[in-house]
């Protein structure tokens, strides 16, 4: 295998010294399985072996290597090899020296394997995905695409990937086999299939990115040439021939071109971006489009032959319509922003009415209950067309999703998607509930947890011996009262304070502040006529008297507009309303899980302009719809707040893998009592008999 590496490929092989182990064996004792593939490869030092394929032997001695003899695919030893006398080997393990080629550029260019870039080369060029790249110029791309690729070695039983892990590789079987099985909500396995030589997975996760459906298990002996999603997005940024010349599927390639969103997660792709059906632009633009054709002949004519009085009527036809043609340039854009979005999480509606007004609700994909598809009328089922409604726990306002296209299509995605998160839930706390078992058998990892708990705890120290100066101090206090902020983080940022934004609470302010400030400049200009008149003193008193009941209600309305104000928890969302002087408190709280329906509004121009609106969700108890109104950056807050939901799921995921970890470590203990019970009573009878 090494036999013709120069100088500088024995520096390369002094890599694998750390990794080779010398070993002895008893005579009688099996190095090799004819049935099983080798996984590593044997240098006999001292000693006799025998070698039988079927029933056929050989004797082999000093010198001998069993095992891999090369990184070439199935370019092996299938015998079943036994020590027939003491035996002394140095042994290499093949998963490490896999791992040194693919790390060696000039291993990979002197070894024969499958990462060798002209064999690589010729078997990319057999898969569907590079099918294009056949000629000259695609060749070139795809010794740009043998630098990415990498190679893996997986033992029997051992996971590629488990269902509910994030995509983001594909694969490519060239020895041994992949079993493929899914589990379903019920958390119960079916075997689906199997990946063997030649056959190849991951394009959805190359390409786009999702989720795993199923878990896939080498079984026996596998290996696989992989490509990342990051890498492989650098290189297509850089080489756009390569980009073009990709035979990506068509469903993928849908996935593709979907439009990405700003408030998408981390572990969050769109599986659909559906704007409605085009007949509800058409009738909403029908009647002004049927006004405006029989106002441009005659305002046309008018133009032409008329003079005068006719020319004034055509200017006067002309205003209205050009009129409509704004009103159905609106419906155009009113129709083009609207988009119904499934996600791997979620489903949204986002309706936008062009720059003055933003709508947003959405709801997690593991509170649909039900989905109610209809398609009204002749028309509807002949173009294809119909409304859906998301069902959830919330007792006020469903997701209604009207005027899609292809509703059935659409109701079969969000089904699936509900049905994939349900099963990643079960496999998650599964997941958890085995990493759990594990630290609780191996101490040592629970105390290496443990510490950088504390390390991550002493971290977050902040030095605070900083202070303002007594007058900065008095003039924040003074700025913050009446301009107060729109979002304030205590606690270290786990509890997050949102007030109403103040700008429209001057406008909600404004029947005591105008009589306030009228009150104030007219008083003091007549002041100024009494300055020095016995009657002055009698003037000001009343002024003064008047003035404090004038600012007495605008401190009302300022006291009452800034004491309310919205708390988010890591568990809970609670909405406090106060009057001022204490003469009423109300207090809304519900837990983050309870959360079914959650959006958010712009409701004007002005409040896009300065980015302020309402944000609003639903629960599923009796209190209904909540609204925190007049919010700053209420696209923010809603992001916000449905990532701490997220977040408390996933908690609450873990909390439960906890419990049932309790559970069972109860089972198997009171188990074991029991088992030790019955052999302590066992034990007397035996000795006797």
């Amino acid at each position: 295998m090494f036999r013709d590496l120069d100088e500088e490929g024995e520096r390369e092989l002094l890599r694998l010294v750390p990794f080779v182990d010398a070993r002895t064996y008893a005579a009688g004792e099996q190095l090799f399985s004819q049935g099983r593939a080798p996984d590593r490869t044997i240098l006999v030092l001292q000693g006799h072996v025998e070698s039988r394929v079927d029933d056929r032997k050989a004797r082999r001695a000093e010198g001998a290597v069993l095992g891999r003899q090369s990184l070439r695919v199935d370019d092996l030893e299938r015998a079943t090899v036994t020590a027939t006398t003491a035996l002394e080997t140095l042994e290499l393990p093949f998963r490490d020296l896999v791992r040194a080629y693919q790390k060696s550029d000039y291993l990979r260019e002197r070894l024969e394997g499958p990462l060798k870039p002209d064999v690589l080369v010729e078997q990319l060029k057999q898969m569907s995905l590079f099918s294009r790249l056949t000629d000259r110029l695609g060749e070139l791309e795809l010794y740009h695409v043998t630098q990415i690729t990498h190679e893996q070695i997986l033992s029997n039983g051992e996971w590629l990937w488990r269902q509910g892990e994030i995509a983001d590789r594909w694969i490519f079987v060239i020895e041994g086999r992949l079993r493929l099985t899914i589990s379903d909500q019920e958390g119960m396995a079916h075997e689906v299939g199997e990946l063997g030589p030649g056959s190849w997975a991951g394009e959805t996760g190359l390409l786009v990115g999702d989720f795993h459906d199923v878990t896939a298990t080498a079984d026996g002996f596998a290996r696989v040439i992989y490509l990342l999603r990051s890498e492989l997005s650098a290189l297509l940024r850089e080489r756009t021939y390569l980009e073009r010349r990709l035979n990506v599927s068509t469903a993928v390639e849908r996935r593709r071109r979907t439009r990405d969103f700003s408030w998408l997660r981390d572990d969050e792709w769109v599986i659909v971006a559906a704007q409605r059906h085009w007949t509800r632009f058409f009738r909403q633009a029908a009647a002004p489009a049927v006004i405006l054709l029989l106002l441009l002949p005659a305002v046309i004519t008018l133009l032409i032959i008329g003079e005068g009085a006719l020319m004034l009527l055509a200017v006067v036809l002309a205003i209205p319509a050009l009129a409509l043609v704004g009103g159905i340039i609106w419906q155009y854009i009113n129709w083009r922003d609207d988009y119904f979005v499934v996600t791997t999480q979620r489903v949204v509606h986002l309706e936008r009415a062009g720059p003055f007004s933003t709508h947003q609700e959405e709801t997690q994909l593991d509170n649909i209950v039900d989905i109610y598809e209809v398609q009204p009328g002749i028309v509807a089922n002949l173009l294809n067309y119909g409304n859906l409604v998301l069902q959830s726990a919330g007792e006020t306002v469903n997701i209604d999703m009207s005027y899609v296209p292809d509703p059935a299509r659409l109701r079969e995605l969000i089904s699936q998607q509900v049905e994939r998160t349900r099963a990643r839930d079960v496999l998650k706390t599964r997941g958890q509930i085995r990493e759990l078992l594990g630290r609780r058998l191996d101490p040592s990892d629970a105390r290496a947890g443990q510490r950088a708990e504390e390390e991550q705890g002493d971290s977050d120290e902040i030095d605070s011996d900083r202070s303002p100066s007594p007058l900065r101090a008095m003039f924040t206090s003074v700025w913050e009262y009446v301009f107060p902020p729109a979002r304030i983080e205590v606690d270290g940022g786990t509890t997050i304070i949102w007030k109403r934004y103040w700008l429209p609470g001057v406008s909600r302010s404004l029947p005591a502040l105008i009589p306030f400030v009228l009150l104030t400049v007219g008083g003091i200009l007549f002041l100024r006529q009494w300055l020095g008149e016995t009657s002055f003193l009698g003037w000001l008193v009343g002024w003064l008297f008047i003035e404090a009941i004038a600012l007495g209600a605008l401190l009302w309305f300022v006291e009452d507009w800034r004491n309310d104000y919205f708390q988010l928890t890591p568990s809970h969302i609670i909405l406090v309303q106060r009057l001022p002087l204490l003469l009423r408190e109300s207090r809304h709280e519900a837990r983050l899980d309870r959360i079914q329906n959650l959006g958010f509004a712009v409701p004007s121009i002005i409040a896009r302009v300065f980015d302020f609106g309402h944000v609003s969700f639903e629960t599923a108890g009796t209190e209904g719809k909540f609204e925190l109104q007049w919010v700053r950056h209420p696209e923010r807050v809603q992001k916000t707040i449905s990532n701490r939901q997220y977040e408390y799921r996933q908690r609450q995921i873990t909390a439960e893998a906890n419990r049932r970890q309790q559970e069972l470590l109860g089972w198997f203990t009171t188990y074991d009592e029991l088992q030790r019970g019955r052999d302590t009573a066992e034990a007397p009878s035996s000795y006797l008999s």
